[in-house]
């Protein structure tokens, strides 16, 4: 083994972030915007690469939905073009390619007020264009359903995790591909925030993550085999320090990944842990160290490794200006050998 990969293997182990020489990001957008959010797959009928992400209007806040795509692999993109815009708030997406030329895009959608948001779903043909089909009904009399994020299993089921404003995390279901979902109001966990959920196909685990508090906040996890039964305890994730942006995901080789921030200096930092059964976790690597810059909203794109992943997230070196940043392969285990070594041995 050579020093470089000597040097990377202990810096895993210790839990501390890898050398830039190791984790060499690039830029998917870029310039004054303010681009936060990504959701990315990797289509099945050309290989593109798709990100759709929210561009913050600077004076408002006020988000539409823009769209890049890569056909060389993540070298390069394409001139970002807005999806869905409007006079609306239009924020986190959440995108998935249901088969050949099916898209799937759901985002929350509202005005001022917390009962004006819903959740809101748009579909396309060829994961370029996107058009508007509605809001979805999910069982609630008045509004307030933010942060949507959503997985497909096998069978084509699709799982939706959601946030009620000012109440907690819930769970729907759909088997029409998104056109309509169970109305059973499932909770994950009362009083949380931004909950996502990953499954595992073997055996039909579910892994849900969400965030608790104000302040500093606190991230856990549940686990069932029953989707509409989430009344084992949560166990704690990641207590200590302020963390947020939680989102898990299931490998290659049926292990669950959770990625997710916690605050160092100024900023905030990625960080991601590996646990074959969602109960053991491993010791945090941690993936960027950068006290000065603000990294948030890691999403991943699993591929046929069990032992990284291409991930994505916003990244900003000056306040609020942050752009959509990818590192091709982001470490997911601790013994990580590097094959691109200096000294070209």
């Amino acid at each position: 083994m050579t020093r470089q990969r000597i040097i990377a293997s202990a810096i895993l182990a210790l839990g501390c972030a890898l050398p830039a020489w190791c984790l060499a990001t690039s830029a998917v957008t870029s310039g004054p915007q303010i681009d936060y959010q990504p959701a990315v797959i990797r289509s099945s009928d050309d290989g593109a690469r798709i990100v759709v992400f929210e561009r913050l209007d600077n004076a408002t806040l006020y988000g539409d939905l823009w769209l890049t795509r890569s056909t060389d692999g993540g070298t390069s993109w394409s001139t970002p073009a807005a999806i869905i815009a409007s006079s609306a708030n239009e924020r986190h997406p959440a995108l998935l390619q249901l088969g050949p030329a099916r898209y799937l895009l759901l985002y929350l959608k509202g005005g001022s007020t917390n009962s004006s948001f819903r959740i809101w779903r748009a579909t396309s043909s060829d994961g370029i264009a996107f058009s508007e089909q509605g809001a979805l009904d999910l069982g609630w009399s008045t509004g307030g359903e933010i942060n949507p994020h959503a997985i497909m299993h096998a069978d084509g089921t699709l799982t939706l995790s959601y946030q009620r404003i000012g109440g907690g995390s819930y769970l729907a279901q759909s088997t029409d591909g998104g056109a309509s979902w169970d109305l059973l109001r499932t909770p994950i966990a009362t009083g949380s925030q931004l909950p996502r959920v990953a499954r595992r196909e073997r055996d039909g685990l579910y892994l849900a993550s969400y965030q608790v508090g104000s302040s500093a906040l606190k991230i856990y996890v549940k686990t069932t085999h029953d989707p509409y039964d989430w009344s084992a305890p949560a166990q704690e994730f990641a207590a200590s320090g302020n963390n947020h942006d939680s989102l898990p995901v299931v490998l290659a080789d049926g292990a669950f990944a959770l990625f997710w921030i916690r605050q160092n200096g100024n900023g905030f930092d990625l960080a991601v842990r590996r646990s074959p059964d969602a109960v053991n976790w491993a010791a945090p690597i941690a993936l960027t160290n950068t006290p000065n810059e603000d990294d948030v909203e890691p999403h991943p794109l699993v591929g046929t490794s069990p032992r990284e992943v291409e991930l994505y997230w916003g990244r900003a070196t000056t306040a609020m200006d942050y752009d959509i940043v990818r590192l091709p392969a982001a470490p997911v285990l601790d013994d990580v050998v590097f094959a691109d070594d200096f000294d070209g041995t």
